[in-house]
């Protein structure tokens, strides 16, 4: 049979219903700027240089003191226009300078000289300029863009690219499409340039990843390749503007790859409208992302979810086109790249806090734990705050406050600790508890009292915020034992040496065959007992606080099984069924070149032994097994009667291709039979299934069919005690459509 393989395509998250809107880009630092002051240098000299001294070697290179930083004794020296570096160079070979060093150009910072940053509604929401003040980030930070490609020859592109790399089925890494183009440019735009727009990174670098097509779709594979390259090759942040609605395991250990490798991992939320998975957001190790709009609005269109994490502008968004143009695109698409420009700049301002050796935790966390709360449901922990996340905004702290109850009876607990692993609370009378100043973050809140077994909760604090950890507390209980005897089902003599065990613990059995677990906590457990040449027996017992259960076990030796053997042979001439299924229930042999079988390992019992083959009818017997012999199911089968296709027409009616294929056996039309063909015109394809009506006929209609050649194929005819035999009458036929009329 024929089998069609399907391709699991994964789409970018552009919103159809917006033609015209485009992606909004981030800011970089990368443009050229002023380096140094002209004819302008700082030297300082090294302790203990006399004054005269300090004269004779500016007179002896050429330098003139403007003037001298006090408190530091730097001193400002002017140098001949366009020798800044030479001067540098000269004064530092001189044994009396401690240090010489150009001076150093500096700018005010705030909103950059990008003129369409005036579009970048986003950027303000954000605080992307009070952000920039603390950190523009670093060109040593790589945002991997895995998408449809980025704009090669974009002016405020370009110089950010370090990496190209293609998964995709284009011939190109440039951005045919323009959707890989525009997310860049939210995220890594060259920023502070006098053109376009500002990226959100600031100086954070772009590898261009094309994982998409030129259409805008590609495979889950792709991408995956595309993200274990990036991980590989540099990336720490990976923008993944794309997405679809099914699982992918493979998708998901790539994610893990990733992340595993200290790489923050962006991924759009969908554009679908829905609180539904959409992958590879979906997954834990991605920072899941939905869209705003600028009013702090969630659009209809983006998903949403206890799976999203945090939210982004995303609605008409201003930033690089293709072909170095510019524009605005809508979609969650938009709304991860801010993300991913932010996540560039954290990478900056964090340091390993937990000794793993990576920074990805600590930049994920503190882009959530800064989060604006807008109210909006659905989104984790709200829309980010560029300025909150590196430190540019005053971080509230918030409280972490809630319940202490007893877990058996629900009444709450007082003189409980509380505590987040730095401060501390305990419960009130009602068991209640507040731990105030806990600087946002997440946080490991442990709630514990003697006579009662500790309990731990994971919260997130936010600033300003207040995080809720109610807990329930089991009281201490004094473990119990189990204990009983191991005997022979046969005798009831002792067995010694068995093994018991509760699944955690075990025991061995002494000469009368008694034993004893100990130190077993209270609950319900299945208790085995085992010994060789004895089958294995369990029980069900419970464990009370400080009390002894009793399991004693009655054991059967093992018997050996039998076995089951015949042949399976054609009813009509004896001739022996190779590969034929013989079964009994439990196991299964299949018959040699002699129509031969035998089953092994089979338990005393009887059983219905049942014979199968290719085209014959199934046969059945019981036969019964003694221990270590072996019983005799002869089959003889009889053959399945076989259909085909006698027949494949085409006939035009009106603008309609029409196909009838007719079915007959060895005694005429076959009604009922299931008829599967698929029909191409080298464009086009068609799969069809239909049922032969009394006349042995299953017809087909291709509606409004264009005029070509039409290729028809039978790809399976199924009928309950029949099968398809292709050597006999027809599997394909061709045909030729003409405007108006057709021809065979």
């Amino acid at each position: 049979m024929r089998k069609t393989i399907l391709a699991l395509v994964i789409a970018i998250l552009l919103i159809s219903s917006f033609p015209t809107i485009v992606f909004a880009a981030p800011l970089d630092n990368s443009a050229p700027v002023s380096d140094f002051s002209s004819q302008q240098i700082l030297v300082k000299f090294k302790p203990g240089t006399s004054l005269p001294e300090v004269a004779q070697i500016h007179r002896q290179l050429g330098g003139q003191v403007k003037e001298t930083i006090p408190g530091i004794g730097v001193q400002v020296v002017t140098v001949p226009k366009g020798q800044e570096k030479e001067k540098v160079k000269a004064y530092s070979a001189n044994a009396k300078v401690a240090y010489a060093e150009p001076d150093f150009a500096a700018q005010a910072l705030g909103s950059p000289d990008d003129p369409g940053f005036v579009n970048q509604w986003g950027m303000i929401t954000v605080q992307a300029t009070q952000a920039w003040d603390v950190t523009t980030g670093s060109p040593s930070i790589n945002i991997a863009i895995l998408d449809t490609g980025v704009d090669l020859d974009h002016p405020d592109l370009a110089d950010k690219i370090v990496d190209n790399k293609n998964f995709s089925s284009s011939n190109t890494t440039d951005d045919v499409y323009g959707h890989g183009t525009h997310v860049a440019g939210i995220a890594a735009a060259i920023t502070n340039n006098g053109i376009g727009v500002a990226g959100l990174g600031y100086a954070a670098t772009i590898m261009n990843v094309k994982v998409l097509g030129d259409t805008g779709s590609g495979t889950y594979s792709s991408v995956a390749s595309g993200i274990i390259w990036a991980a590989d090759n540099g990336a720490d942040v990976i923008n993944l503007s794309l997405g679809g609605t099914s699982e992918s395991q493979t998708l998901q250990d790539a994610v893990n790859y990733a992340w595993s490798r200290g790489v923050v991992v962006v991924a759009a939320a969908g554009n679908n409208g829905k609180s539904d998975l959409f992958y590879p957001a979906g997954y834990a190790n991605c920072i899941a992302v939905a869209a705003t709009d600028a009013n702090g609005e969630k659009p209809l269109w983006s998903n949403y979810g206890d799976w999203v994490d945090v939210a982004a502008p995303g609605r008409e968004i201003y930033s690089t086109f293709k072909d170095g143009s510019y524009g605005y695109k809508s979609g969650t698409s938009m709304a991860a790249p801010h993300v991913s420009g932010l996540a560039a700049l954290v990478f900056t301002t964090v340091s390993d806090t937990n000794g793993d050796g990576k920074l990805n935790d600590e930049v994920r966390s503190r882009i959530e734990a800064t989060c604006d709360d807008i109210g909006v449901s659905g989104i984790g922990y709200g829309r980010i705050n560029a300025a909150r996340a590196v430190g540019g905004v005053a971080v509230l702290p918030g409280t972490i406050s809630g319940q202490v109850t007893d877990a058996g009876d629900g009444s709450p607990v007082s003189g409980v600790r509380v505590s987040d692993g730095t401060r501390s609370g305990f419960t009130d009378p009602a068991g209640k508890y507040t731990i105030d100043g806990v600087p946002p973050g997440d946080y490991h809140v442990v709630a514990s009292k003697e006579g009662y077994q500790s309990s731990s909760l994971t919260v997130t604090v936010l600033s300003g915020g207040t995080a809720i950890a109610d807990f329930s507390l089991d009281e201490v209980i004094v473990p119990g034992t189990i204990t009983g005897t191991v005997t022979s089902a046969k005798d009831g003599s002792a067995i010694s040496g068995a093994q018991v065990s509760d699944g955690s613990r075990t025991a061995l059995t002494d000469t009368l065959g008694s034993y004893t677990i100990g130190n077993v906590p209270p609950g319900s457990y299945q208790v085995v007992a085992d010994k060789e040449g004895y089958q294995t027996s369990s029980l069900t017992v419970n464990v009370l606080s400080g009390a002894t259960a009793v399991a004693n076990f009655s054991l059967n030796e093992i018997i050996l099984p039998g076995s089951i053997t015949g042949s399976v042979t054609d009813v009509k001439d004896g001739s022996p069924i190779v590969g034929a299924t013989v079964n009994d229930g439990a196991r299964t042999a299949l018959t040699d070149a002699s129509g031969q079988y035998i089953i092994g390992g089979v338990p005393e019992g009887s059983y219905t032994v049942t014979a199968s083959a290719a085209g014959y009818f199934i046969s059945s017997q019981v036969v019964s097994v003694v221990a270590e012999q072996t019983a005799t199911a002869n089959f003889a089968l009889p053959e399945l009667p076989a259909l085909w296709a006698q027949s494949i027409d085409f006939r035009v009616t009106g603008k309609n291709l029409c196909l009838n294929v007719k079915v007959v056996g060895e005694s005429g039309a076959v009604t009922g039979a299931q008829v599967a063909v698929q029909l191409t015109n080298g464009i086009q394809n068609w799969n069809f299934t239909g049922t032969t009506d009394s006349s042995g006929t299953a017809s087909f209609v291709v509606t409004k069919a264009p005029a070509g050649s039409y290729m028809a194929s039978i790809t399976a005819i199924t009928l309950a005690d029949y099968i398809w035999d292709t050597t006999q009458g027809v599997t394909s036929a061709s045909y030729t459509l003409k405007s108006g009329r057709g021809k065979k």
